[in-house]
């Protein structure tokens, strides 16, 4: 089974937390992501789970920009079907959006490379990861909300919104990976912003060929 996205889900809201909504993974070989882009001067994602099984911090996988902030999870082999994904946060925070995204024909043992971080303020958000070309990148960005937000080029937009009282735009995207991949979104207002950008594994040439020979599937 060729790498590729399943589905996304997304919620927004503001407050103590913890933060819940449904997430569905389908398809062998699963990897699920949760993104969140929150807004408070210190209060930072203390946990995330899904389907009550703890999720992992990606290594290097979080950044702020002062009060403004973006952090990465992940668990391999997720459950299949619809379960909860919950943030729980240190303190209240002012707004906060979350994304989850899964993906198929995942490596179930490497599955990440290394994360990048950039933050900044200006009209182009972007960071560059090193890839390789049967990987997927994945970015995720906050971003005051202000101004219209569109996604660079050879990029496919997964989450583009206004979070809950809206004084923040959670925003995420995906691109097919290349040596060098750079993630990057246009926004018609320079604002103070923070992204995370981390290649996804493939399913290795020999783990697909021992598949096909059995028709085994995680």
């Amino acid at each position: 089974m060729a790498l590729a996205v399943d589905s996304v889900s997304t919620a927004s809201g503001s407050g103590t937390g913890p933060f819940s909504f449904s997430h569905t993974c389908s398809g062998s070989d699963r990897l699920l992501f949760v993104a969140v882009s929150h807004y408070h001067v210190n209060n930072t994602v203390s946990g995330i789970t899904y389907n009550s099984v703890a999720m992992t911090a990606v290594p290097s996988g979080a950044a702020n920009n002062g009060q403004f902030f973006v952090t990465l999870y992940y668990l391999i082999a997720p459950a299949s079907g619809s379960n909860t994904v919950s943030v729980s946060v240190s303190g209240g925070v002012y707004d906060i959006g979350i994304a989850a995204i899964s993906f198929t024909g995942e490596h179930q043992t490497t599955p990440i490379g290394t994360a990048v971080t950039a933050t900044g303020s200006s009209t182009t958000p972007s960071a560059t990861a090193s890839s390789a070309t049967d990987e997927i990148v994945l970015d995720a960005l906050t971003i005051v909300n202000s101004g219209t937000l569109s996604v660079g080029a050879g990029q496919t937009s997964r989450w583009n919104a206004a979070t809950g009282n809206a004084f923040i735009k959670m925003a995420g995207s995906t691109e097919a990976g290349a040596s060098s991949t750079t993630m990057s979104w246009s926004n018609s207002a320079s604002q103070d912003w923070a992204i995370v950008t981390v290649p996804v594994k493939p399913l290795s040439t020999s783990t697909l060929r021992q598949l096909c020979l059995t028709g085994v599937g995680t």
